[in-house]
């Protein structure tokens, strides 16, 4: 990079490529930095290329570009790489008077294209074309790949020793990119996957036909050893200057990941990466348009795109614009080749009305929430905003958890298939479970979600009682199933139960037609049961299936006081039915000191029923139960399930399970959430808004009402502190028959601080209602 670039005029390259390479032509200087290019134009022929190296470059590098050619070639003949061309004599580098190399190469055709007039394709197109490049160079190796060049990330230190020649307005911004990014890349660089690559595969190094297809790739001066992961920063240099740029990253990183998935450390390097690039532009540029004027004109251009994008790193803040690079590449957005532009979100909006059907549940939020990546208690949206996910119950562990992610990840690499094969995980995960049951639940069966949990659990109340008749509260949810939407009146919109159905009051102490105040307040709501035996049997219906869900969320978190559940539990069964314990909302250690919910209670369940949390997000669900009740619905019909209890979703269930169990695990939640009760019950004494607060673990119901006097329910106060506390970045959702209980159920892996959060913005959106 210190040599001087050649100085041949266009009638000594036409010398050459007559007297050297046997071919009559005329020359035409291309652009370039460090070696000549000349455009050969032979009559009656394809144009070549003829390509002289400077006085300084080794011979050796020169010889390992040449072997990657031919690598490249013959591992993906489709890549559009120059082929080397022989002199009369059969060389493929031939020294010149003034000490150049030369050598000839095919011209490919097409036109250099600026970022922004890529349509989504070509940007797809450059990312995979950069993981082509690499798979294609996999496992070659020269020691030449060693060379002493500034553009290897590993070399970012010495970029420094030419900062002197960045203008003192500039200097400081790039001086802080170095600091940001060179301790972390000289850190990370040894431990990431390494080989030999293109590492200049940029918008001037790619020709391209119309504005999506790549038909050149040129210029392999620059390669060396180092991380892989280098080839996709150096392709995405430019592409975040352009409008919506971390969308475009998010297309040219999904291209990339399309032949190599990158891992985790590598994604978490990408900003640093580019920032040691920027900077390593702005230097090298500064430098050799002084030392080497002559390229000044090529050079120079180097410098704009990267200030640019530094001033942008520092507009938004350096933690903002990492997460923003984080989201783009670690694969947030899902974009196949062809596909349409990133869509705003009022487009995405019209295309889940017209592609999703009106029947499916509305978004959250006034303003809907487009999260593209999630970390523990966290989500991320594409603007690289932060939300603590104080709502969601799937990720009991966390968004992204590495344990579980990495459960599915090998076992996919390894097999998935059913349970009509004889493998370990579904076996180890059942008998896991049992060993968590109280004795006499020994036996599970494996389906997808909680609603096919319920939907089986109906089948085998059914076929073990002979009878037909079911009880839910008047505001339970148990799932979508045509059989258990029947079960299910918070989604009724025609207030109407089915025949079979007998609907009892939910133990609500405060607000229902018994109340905490009163003495045996609960033995109302117990009296219900026999209600509901003698209703089905008019009806001409014995009793079949009590479902249950031991917090009653969907009526807006009760928890019921110490031994109700135990006592409807038996008066049910003492009519002759099962109870079915739903755990989907309360498992998993959600109400703190016990794994599951009933067991919070000693209530003693005939099924008990699992979904949602059970793989952290991989649809996972069972029922747990008697052997004699599997064997009841056996003499009546065969029961399968393809994909419950796969291998994968077994592997998930293992993960979640392992850790969910862990004694340590469940005190934290009980600490945690008690903690948390606390600090919301202490709204109320500034807010009569506060009406209740109902805490088990981490599953918290706050009642809002329009005074404490009248217990009237306040729908539209919770409504707007919905709304305020997403605005802080603080997710919750609403429940309850009146939609005026606010529902905290955050990750089980929440810390302390994200803790605090929730009430510090749940008063500060109470406190906007009352000023």
């Amino acid at each position: 990079m210190h040599a001087a670039p050649p100085r041949l005029t266009a009638a000594d390259a036409e010398a050459v490529a007559l007297s050297r390479f046997g071919h009559r032509a005329r020359a035409y200087l291309l652009p370039g930095e460090r070696d000549q290019n000349f455009r050969l134009e032979v009559e009656g022929e394809p144009p070549l290329l003829l390509k002289v190296s400077n006085r300084g470059e080794d011979l050796a590098v020169l010889q390992m570009q040449l072997r990657a050619l031919r690598q490249v070639a013959a591992a993906d003949p489709e890549l559009p790489v120059p082929r080397v061309l022989p002199s009369v004599e059969g060389a493929e580098l031939v020294p010149l008077p003034g000490g150049e190399m030369a050598r000839m190469l095919t011209y490919l055709p097409g036109s250099h294209l600026r970022p922004v007039e890529l349509t989504s394709e070509g940007l797809y197109q450059m990312g995979r074309t950069s993981g082509r490049l690499g798979h294609a160079l996999r496992g070659f190796f020269d020691p030449a790949a060693d060379q002493a060049i500034l553009w290897n990330p590993r070399r970012v230190g010495e970029v420094r020793s030419l900062l002197s020649w960045v203008p003192d307005s500039r200097r400081p911004l790039v001086e802080r990119a170095l600091d940001r990014s060179e301790p972390r890349v000289l850190t990370a660089l040894p431990t990431l996957r390494s080989q030999v690559i293109h590492n200049d595969l940029s918008f001037s190094n790619l020709t391209f036909e119309g504005s999506s297809k790549i038909s050149g790739i040129l210029d392999f001066g620059d390669m060396c050893h180092t991380a892989l992961v280098s080839d996709l920063a150096v392709t995405g240099e430019s592409i975040l200057e352009i409008p919506r740029g971390f969308d475009a990253l998010a297309i040219v990183a999904s291209g990339f990941q399309a032949v190599t998935p990158l891992e985790p450390e590598e994604v978490e390097l990408i900003p640093d990466l580019l920032l040691a690039r920027w900077a390593t532009l702005i230097a090298v540029s500064a430098w050799r348009q002084v030392a080497f004027p002559e390229t000044s004109a090529y050079v120079g251009g180097w410098q704009h795109g990267p200030l640019r994008m530094l001033s942008h790193v520092e507009q938004l803040g350096e933690d903002r614009w990492r997460r923003l690079v984080r989201n783009s590449v670690g694969g947030a957005l899902s974009l196949s080749p062809g596909g349409a532009d990133p869509l705003p979100a009022a487009e995405l909006l019209e295309a889940r009305r017209r592609l999703l059907g009106p029947a499916l549940s509305p978004l959250s939020y006034s303003t809907p929430l487009q999260p593209v990546r999630g970390e523990g208690a966290l989500l991320f949206d594409r603007d690289g905003s932060e939300y603590l996910d104080a709502y969601n119950n799937v990720p009991v562990l966390g968004h992204a958890n590495p344990a579980v992610a990495r459960a599915v990840a090998s076992q996919t690499a390894v097999l998935n298939t059913n349970t009509r094969y004889l493998y370990r995980p579904v076996l180890e995960l059942a008998e896991q479970l049992v060993a968590t049951m109280p004795p006499g639940l020994d036996t599970v069966l494996f389906v997808n979600s909680g609603s096919e949990a319920n939907d089986l659990a109906w089948r085998l109340a059914r076929a073990f009682t002979g009878g037909g008749g079911a009880v839910v509260t008047h505001h339970a949810y148990h799932g979508m199933t045509s059989a258990v939407a029947d079960f299910s009146p918070e989604e009724w919109h025609i207030p109407i139960a089915p025949p079979h159905v007998a609907m009892v009051d939910a133990p609500d102490g405060y607000r229902g037609p018994h109340r905490r105040e009163q003495p045996g307040w609960t033995d109302g709501y117990l009296a219900r049961i026999e209600a509901a035996v003698a209703e089905l049997a008019g009806r001409g219906l014995a009793p079949a299936a009590l479902l249950v869900d031991p917090a009653f969320t969907s009526e807006g978190v009760l928890h019921p006081p110490p031994g109700y559940l135990k006592a409807l539990f038996r008066r049910w069964q003492a009519a002759g039915g099962l109870v079915v314990a739903d755990e989907v909302q309360t498992g998993y250690g959600r109400l703190g000191s016990h794994l599951w919910g009933f067991a919070r209670h000693g209530a003693l369940p005939d099924l008990v029923t699992l979904g949602k949390p059970m793989g952290n997000g991989y649809p996972i669900g069972a029922v747990v139960t008697r052997a004699e009740v599997v064997e009841a619905l056996a003499e009546k019909t065969e029961w399968f399930s393809t994909f419950g209890g796969n291998p994968v979703a077994s592997m998930a269930g293992l993960a979640v399970l392992g850790e969910a169990r862990r004694p340590e695990f469940l005190d934290r939640v009980e600490e945690l959430g008690g903690r948390l009760g606390t600090t919301l019950r202490a709204l109320g004494e500034r807010h009569p808004s506060v009406g209740d607060v109902r805490q088990l673990g981490l599953l918290v119901g706050v009642e809002l009402v329009r005074s404490p006097e009248s217990r009237v329910p306040f729908p539209e106060l919770a409504a707007r502190v919905v709304e305020g506390m997403r605005r802080q970045g603080v997710l919750v959702g609403r429940t309850g028959r009146d939609g005026n209980v606010i529902k905290i159920r955050p990750p089980l892996v929440v810390s302390s601080e994200q803790l605090e959060s929730i009430s510090v913005a749940f008063g500060r959106a109470l406190d906007a209602e009352s000023s």
